[in-house]
């Protein structure tokens, strides 16, 4: 390719010292060559801000630059940091824990390059490894989400019901991810806010190929998300308006009560409802769990709308 574009590469470093080498090798060995490479470390607790400090030095060939937190400040934060600072035409975002495939960017650059002005990204499928970076047998979109047949287009629908797509896999056009304001940084986790907010306006390309590798070890976000939690239910206010979504908050807020993991959140979105059914007016009331479990009962003995 002639006129290569400037890819960003945007990572995260968070305790990783025992596997951002490998991961920033993965970058340095890519058959594209047009790359910049911007690193956060979070306020790590072990020795990763010397481990990537002594690559940086041993590659000062490469065009690194290197931000070290003090405290900590969150995913969110700390990629509208780096992307403040990148100059690419596209970025890629990178856990300091994962891989890429050697001929990764350089496929997605191609695919970009040639996309309509309503396509923003591409993204693909990516193998899982372990700590010791061997690989499972099984593959990530499969393993976490089941969706086993994709095609290009848009996934807003797709992506209510649930977050198939590897972050690590997607490269992105810059600009537009700049002109909806970078990442939000009230969430405690990046990704699935971005993907919903893109698929909103845009489409996206599947490649279909593996692309990245994915670490799967004990402190993974994936590991670690709670459909029930603040973040989340955040997000899928934002989405309130779409039927799937509505559907959606009130099967979270449901089983929220259920588990007596109700929040202010959850009751001021009932609150709002202009046409409560009963079960919702009764959990409002904080009825006892075994009158609410009857009603759930009688209700789907007659599909009624209480």
């Amino acid at each position: 390719m002639t006129d290569l574009p400037l890819v960003s590469i945007l990572c995260l470093s968070y305790n990783h010292a025992q596997f951002v080498v490998e991961s920033l090798e993965s970058i340095k060995s890519q058959s594209y060559s047009n790359i910049e490479i911007l690193i956060c470390d979070d306020s790590s607790k072990d020795n990763s801000v010397e481990v990537i400090n002594n690559w940086a030095e041993n590659n000062s060939h490469l065009n690194i630059h290197f931000i070290r937190h003090t405290q900590n400040q969150g995913i969110c934060k700390s990629l509208n940091e780096l992307l403040h600072q990148s100059k690419g035409k596209y970025i890629l975002t990178l856990a300091l824990d994962d891989l890429l495939e050697r001929d990764k960017i350089e496929k997605h650059v191609i695919l970009l390059e040639n996309s309509a002005s309503h396509e923003v990204l591409v993204f693909s499928n990516a193998y899982l490894i372990d700590d010791n970076s061997a690989l499972y047998q099984n593959t990530f979109i499969p393993y976490f989400h089941k969706y086993l047949n994709l095609e290009s287009g848009n996934f807003y629908e797709t992506l209510i019901k649930d977050n198939f797509i590897p972050a690590m896999s997607c490269l992105i056009k810059s600009a537009i991810v700049k002109e909806i304001g970078g990442w939000d940084e009230s969430l405690s986790f990046e990704d699935y806010d971005m993907w919903l907010r893109l698929s909103q306006k845009y489409d996206f390309i599947y490649d279909n190929s593996k692309s990245c590798r994915y670490r799967i070890h004990a402190t993974n976000s994936h590991k670690k998300k709670n459909f029930l939690n603040e973040s989340f239910f955040a997000i899928y206010l934002k989405h309130k308006e779409h039927p799937l979504m509505k559907h959606k908050i009130m099967q979270i807020i449901h089983e929220a009560y259920k588990k007596n993991s109700l929040t202010e959140g959850h009751k001021e979105y009932l609150r709002k409802l202009e046409n409560k059914t009963l079960k919702e007016k009764l959990i409002l009331k904080n009825v006892r769990k075994p009158t609410y479990s009857t009603l759930l009962f009688l209700q789907n003995m007659y599909h009624g709308n209480w």
